[in-house]
């Protein structure tokens, strides 16, 4: 039995995975900073984050993991210097613990589309081999992770990043625009806060990344590459808002709200699925009736 260490397994995207490993036949261990309520899995507490290289040392020698997913990160930070400790810092951490470990574990790093930044439209569909140009200091913390595994994958540590885009899918955070626009519908708000809606992004449902995600962790030839995890067609934004507005029967407004405009954001951005086809993974379209469904349902 093929054994996981999990952080972030508690999140959006980490209980997806954790599901996807589970069902697979994975013996899976959660990482987490205190013990999670009404949960049957099994889950090794390692205190307050940051971790550092000792807390990962610990752990790694108490799981004995095949693979270390790793899984936590933060979109939005109090400051740039917290932004950085949780989505650099822990993965160097990590890396150091691997790196010093005598079994070595393999590693899966979440990425993010933000690495990307705002690519020009010759640069489309965002390659794996192409130009990143992140503008946040989310797209930038992510970017330095990935360069910071590619660096150690390069050193004989077998590590690959999974660049995440837009997933979607019932338990989405609710700072997410989608999962935003329907618990403001859940809640009977007559008027519907939005930032830009005429932007076009990847969206995928989140049960099929963390499908491609063990897919690709399960083969050692995958190892020391990046991977788009993306449906590869860009979709507005406005319609999947329209559509969420007419499955809630509700008469709203929509305002634009300036906090949530982002200046310098890419107006399209989308990924190309080449190397995951290449790896022999097809992507489906995401079933967007039934993933609004389940979040206007909360």
């Amino acid at each position: 039995m093929r054994r996981a260490l999990v952080t972030g397994a508690t999140g959006f995207v980490g209980g997806a995975v954790v599901a996807r490993l589970e069902a697979e036949g994975w013996h899976v261990v959660r990482a987490a900073r205190v013990p999670v309520r009404g949960s049957l899995a099994q889950t090794m507490v390692l205190g307050p984050a940051p971790w550092d290289q000792a807390t990962f040392a610990s752990a790694i020698a108490s799981v004995r993991p095949d693979v270390v997913f790793h899984l936590a990160g933060v979109t939005h930070a109090p400051s740039a210097a917290d932004m950085y400790g949780t989505n650099t810092g822990l993965a160097a951490s990590l890396l150091d613990a691997v790196s010093a470990s005598p079994a070595r574990p393999a590693v899966v790093l979440m990425g993010s589309a933000a690495e990307y930044g705002n690519l020009p439209p010759d640069c489309l569909p965002a390659r794996e081999d192409g130009p990143c140009q992140p503008v946040t200091d989310y797209g930038i913390s992510k970017f330095a992770q990935t360069l910071l595994g590619m660096a150690r994958a390069r050193n004989g540590i077998a590590v690959l990043v999974a660049r995440m885009f837009n997933p979607l899918g019932a338990g989405m955070p609710p700072q997410l625009a989608l999962a935003s626009f329907a618990r403001q519908l859940r809640q009977g708000a007559s008027r519907l806060l939005v930032g830009d809606l005429d932007v076009a992004r990847d969206f995928i449902d989140v049960v099929e990344a963390a499908g491609l995600i063990v897919a690709l962790a399960s083969g050692p030839q995958n190892y020391g590459r990046v991977y788009n995890i993306c449906s590869g067609t860009a979709v507005v934004l406005r319609p999947l808002v329209e559509e969420l507005i007419g499955l809630s029967g509700q008469a709203v407004q929509l305002v634009v709200d300036r906090e949530r405009l982002r200046p310098g954001e890419a107006r399209v951005l989308f990924g190309d699925t080449a190397r995951l086809r290449a790896a022999g993974l097809s992507v489906g379209a995401p079933d967007f009736a039934a993933l609004l469904a389940k979040l206007i349902a909360g």
